[in-house]
């Protein structure tokens, strides 16, 4: 899992004016986009931590794989 590096420095442009706002701007959106990647990562986890402990309250013990449906699509058209 990669952190984002929040102390990270650039060098700024060597001109100033709108390059220097635009690599600031630049750099928040990447910060941003970081920052979300990594709060999904944190959801998935969270989201197969409850899942499993929903199921372990069922009284189905981990087996370190999920369920997965195995209907073929003809069982699914015979249905309708």
């Amino acid at each position: 899992m990669k952190l984002p590096d929040l102390f990270r420095r650039e060098k700024p442009p060597v001109t100033s004016g709108r390059p220097t706002q635009l690599a600031a701007q630049d750099r928040a959106e990447r910060l941003l986009v970081e920052s979300f990647r990594l709060l999904s990562q944190l959801c998935g986890k969270m989201a197969d931590l409850i899942e499993t402990q929903r199921l372990q309250r069922r009284g189905l013990d981990p087996q370190g794989k999920w369920l997965e449906r195995l209907d073929s699509k003809e069982s699914s058209t015979r249905r309708r």
